[in-house]
């Protein structure tokens, strides 16, 4: 907040160190009030993304930071610009499919100065290998086979467990079998009598003649 504070009122400036401030991000309008400014250091920080936005920019240093990639609106800017040079050496770049633009751009671009510095911090077979020597079938993303895998390992398990819930079932059962039998027979006599009973209404109820006996013997 401080240096925004100062910024605001440089509007003359034309170059800025901000390196080693422990920076993590850097908004897009954040040299906005700076439309003089040619030469920018912010290396060693720990900016993970960075967005271009300052119109007269000649030189920028973002050696040592936390970058894994430049966005293709990045690489844009950065394109469209003469006389600029840019420093990217010591970042952490991950070298996997989505690298891919950015190592096809660095090729063909004179903006990166240090490009030659230029090295994957991962994956493992990857470690120090530098961008430009890395071929673009080596630039792999982990494939839905992992997953794919993970998922069957966790169906089977699941599998596993239900399985033995069920054998757990059926022991339960077979150590209740004769409990279990009596209360099926218990069921089974209360239905048996309950239909008895309501057979004997109904033939009652459709002989006149027996209707008329169970009303005698009532009174």
């Amino acid at each position: 907040e401080v240096c925004a504070a100062l910024i605001l009122f440089l509007h003359h400036l034309t170059r800025l160190h901000l390196n080693a401030n422990s920076m993590m991000a850097v908004g897009p309008g954040s040299f906005a009030n700076l439309p003089r400014l040619e030469v920018l250091d912010l290396s060693d920080n720990s900016l993970l993304a960075f967005r271009l936005g300052i119109p007269k920019l000649r030189h920028l240093d973002l050696r040592d930071n936390a970058l894994k990639k430049l966005s293709n609106a990045t690489m844009l800017a950065f394109a469209q610009r003469t006389d600029f040079s840019v420093l990217l050496a010591g970042n952490s770049w991950v070298c996997d499919c989505n690298i891919e633009d950015f190592v096809a751009w660095l090729r063909n671009s004179d903006a990166i100065h240090d490009k030659q510095n230029l090295s994957c911090i991962s994956p493992e077979n990857l470690l120090d290998v530098g961008l430009l020597r890395v071929n673009r079938s080596e630039l792999q993303c982990p494939s839905s086979g992992g997953m794919e895998r993970a998922l069957e390992t966790s169906y089977v398990f699941l599998g596993m467990v239900l399985a033995l819930i069920g054998l757990i079932f059926l022991l339960v059962l077979y150590l209740n079998r004769k409990g279990i039998k009596r209360w099926l027979y218990n069921i089974r006599d209360a239905c048996r009598d309950h239909m008895e009973g309501y057979h004997y209404r109904y033939e009652i109820n459709s002989d006149p003649r027996l209707a008329n006996i169970s009303l005698n013997s009532d009174v």
